[in-house]
């Protein structure tokens, strides 16, 4: 049971723009621990604890609360100023049966910020309930490790998990819900999250949304039920020196996807691996790689590379005039749909079937090259459905702009 008492003597932290209820510094004393108490912030820019310079920190049985004192967007996410604890300068923390409650604008759970610093949550609950608050924050290189950890937020813009500026994030059996808008269970911009064994669910956007970095998801229950199932794309507006580019990783998970696709990829170059997923997903376009409202237009495609192996998917992929793909379908890959968009464009839409990999036709797709791993003859029996594929014949020169039966339909150059 966690004790409604505060600690004897409130400390706050001496370092200039931070200020703490509980201010524990490791230059004073490297090892500290802590239970049984119930910590308020109040202040803007206020923690309810702050550990910093290597500290190693124990935290058994804590109530942390923050309820008033937001602060501008640009002053705390990648800081963590104004979290509810903050953990920075390379400090150790352990937080165990712990729970965080932010009610305060702007105001993150928990933040873990520069390298060597380390946040580990493990059987615990962190709750935020106001606009821009994350529940768990990565950021600067920083390492996160959440375990049977219950996490949910209650507004828009606060996805639960975050990370950003090459934090890193592995989560295990955690659970809760996302119930606001903008608000992704998952949100890597520059930094890698990696989940297993979590049930979790966001009302009214994203899975996951990611602007750069990785995000790798195994063996979870995830459900979206607004936009799509997984974002990837360049957030800012502004054109880049080099354009946005994400990982997607999914692998034996349950997925539901209740409005839009299952991944849309917008203004960003995107790597994705499909393996061994049960997808539910209510949209005929399962995938969509086009121009939206991020980004410089005309120069705002998605680029996509994507692998399905052991893995059916069933819709259509829609790929517009201005984007790209390149499709492998590896080992029990199978396509069951047509990539779609403007018959009369030049897009780069490339296909490789592996052995073992099926693609099943549901309607007439132009394309601009297809190949195989098996010889033609057995290569073109893997392509299934009464259609006509096309393909460019100046870009596709090895099949000789020659027309060919497949396994149901025809493959057959695009006449200029």
């Amino acid at each position: 049971m966690i004790v409604a008492a505060v600690l004897p003597a409130v400390m706050f932290a001496q370092i200039p723009g931070y200020r703490a209820t509980y201010f524990v510094d490791g230059n004073e004393e490297k090892d500290q621990y802590r239970s049984h108490v119930s910590l308020e912030s109040l202040e803007a820019g206020s923690s309810a604890v702050y550990a910093t310079n290597g500290v190693r920190l124990v935290l058994t049985r804590i109530r942390l609360n923050k309820t008033s004192g937001s602060i501008p967007d640009a002053d705390r996410r990648e800081t963590g100023k104004n979290s509810v604890l903050l953990a920075d300068g390379g400090s150790k923390v352990t937080m165990e049966f712990c729970e965080v409650n932010s009610h305060a604008q702007s105001a993150d759970g928990v933040t873990a910020s520069g390298e060597g610093t380390k946040l580990t949550l493990q059987d615990g609950s962190i709750n935020t309930s106001r606009v821009g608050a994350a529940a768990v924050n990565a950021t600067n290189k920083s390492k996160i490790i959440v375990q049977k950890t219950v996490v949910n937020t209650y507004s828009n813009q606060s996805p639960a998990f975050y990370a950003c500026k090459e934090g890193t994030m592995e989560i295990t059996e955690a659970r809760g819900d996302n119930t606001g808008q903008a608000a992704s269970t998952f949100y890597s911009s520059g930094g890698t999250i990696k989940a297993e064994k979590c049930e979790m669910s966001s009302a009214k956007w994203t899975i996951g949304s990611l602007d750069e970095g990785l995000l790798e998801l195994t063996g979870n229950k995830l459900k979206a039920g607004g936009v799509c199932g997984f974002l990837v794309y360049g957030a800012d507006g502004k054109q880049r020196e080099q354009r946005s580019a994400g990982t997607l990783v999914l692998n034996k998970n349950e997925i539901t996807v209740t409005e839009g696709p299952l991944i849309f990829i917008t203004n960003a170059g995107g790597t994705i691996s499909l393996s061994r997923n049960k997808i539910i997903c209510k949209n005929d376009e399962i995938i969509s790689i086009k121009a939206d409202e991020w980004g410089p237009k005309g120069n705002n495609q998605g680029d996509a590379t994507i692998n399905l192996e052991a893995q059916t998917l069933n819709g259509d992929i829609y790929v517009d005039s201005i984007s790209s793909l390149e499709l492998t379908l590896a080992k029990g890959g199978k396509l069951n749909g047509s990539i779609t968009g403007d018959a009369t464009d030049r897009r780069n839409v490339k296909v490789f079937l592996k052995k073992g990999a099926k693609w099943n036709l549901k309607g007439e797709c132009y394309i601009s090259s297809i190949s195989f791993e098996q010889p033609l003859e057995k290569g073109l029996k893997q392509l299934k459905g009464k259609h006509v594929l096309y393909y460019d014949p100046e870009v596709d020169t090895e099949l000789g702009g020659k027309e060919y039966k497949t396994g149901g339909g025809v493959l057959c150059p695009m006449k200029k």
